[in-house]
């Protein structure tokens, strides 16, 4: 009976964290583990396969139906996409297929644990990435478009780990910047670092609060002010960046990774000019 309060608790209180990605299991990867990990409410890939199938078709219709875009960027840059916790990087194919369209090189990053674990090791993880793309691309610097916790750790990574050397801008969407408050129930029961790492107050969360943002590295964060998960809306908004609000009537967490109207918002903070630094 305890245990199935506890499951009814897990879900209830998940549902309302959202955010809290597509990495295929490795081939020597037992397929009975990969099938606890997709039954079990404790596991991430339960919860990011859940989120996937729930919005299958909108995600469907956004790749089938890929409307006529801004003209295209006339010199071709590398965009990294990040996802969320518990998000799969299949989550992000209706963006990449629109900057791709619209003249952009992509790459989908889905973190490892479906960005469950240390926040703190997420971002060093991150560092590597970069620096593998930036050899693949050949370019001193790419952008960062991330999603939810990606836009955390990538901040992160341009504040404290050196990324404002290796990183143009920094566009982030339904990311709780400043944590959210729902989370310690949550975490004490599926004890993922992640959750613990997003409570207001972390350690993790006073470093990244504690570093300005780097001038060189213009920071964009877009959010809604209906998002069922990120609550409240304002824990989105960082100081020095550019904080853009979906405020016009209700737009959903899950929304901004479909929408075309709301790509184009991230399109035009990625196209935006880089200020002149000394």
């Amino acid at each position: 009976m305890l245990r199935q309060a506890s499951l009814l608790a897990i879900c209830a209180s998940l549902a309302v964290v959202g955010c809290t990605g597509n990495t295929e299991p490795a081939a020597e990867e037992d397929s009975e583990t990969v099938s606890e990990e997709l039954s079990s409410p404790f596991a991430p890939e339960f919860w990011g396969q859940l989120y996937l199938n729930k919005y299958s078709r909108q995600l469907k219709w956004s790749m089938d139906h890929i409307e006529a875009g801004p003209a295209p960027i006339t010199k071709p840059r590398t965009v990294l996409l990040i996802t969320g916790v518990t998000i799969k990087a299949a989550w992000l194919d209706p963006i990449a297929a629109r900057l791709k369209r619209d003249g952009f090189k992509t790459v989908v990053y889905e973190p490892p644990g479906l960005l469950s674990g240390s926040l703190f090791q997420a971002s060093v993880d991150l560092g590597a990435v970069v620096d593998r793309v930036r050899a693949e691309s050949g370019e001193d610097k790419i952008d960062i478009l991330a999603e939810c916790t990606g836009g955390l750790i990538s901040r992160h990574y341009i504040q404290s780990l050196g990324g404002d050397k290796k990183v143009g801008r920094l566009v982030t969407f339904v990311s709780p910047q400043n944590g959210i408050n729902k989370l310690p129930l949550v975490s004490g029961f599926v004890n993922w670092p992640a959750l613990r790492d997003l409570t207001p107050g972390s350690a993790f969360l006073r470093a990244v609060q504690s570093k300005p943002l780097p001038a060189s590295v213009p920071m964009t964060s877009i959010y809604t002010c209906t998002d069922e998960y990120i609550r409240p809306y304002q824990t989105s908004i960082v100081a020095g960046a550019t904080n853009i609000g979906l405020c016009n009537g209700f737009v959903g967490h899950f929304q901004t990774m479909y929408d075309p109207a709301i790509y184009l918002v991230m399109h035009d903070a990625l196209v935006k000019e880089i200020p002149a630094t000394e």
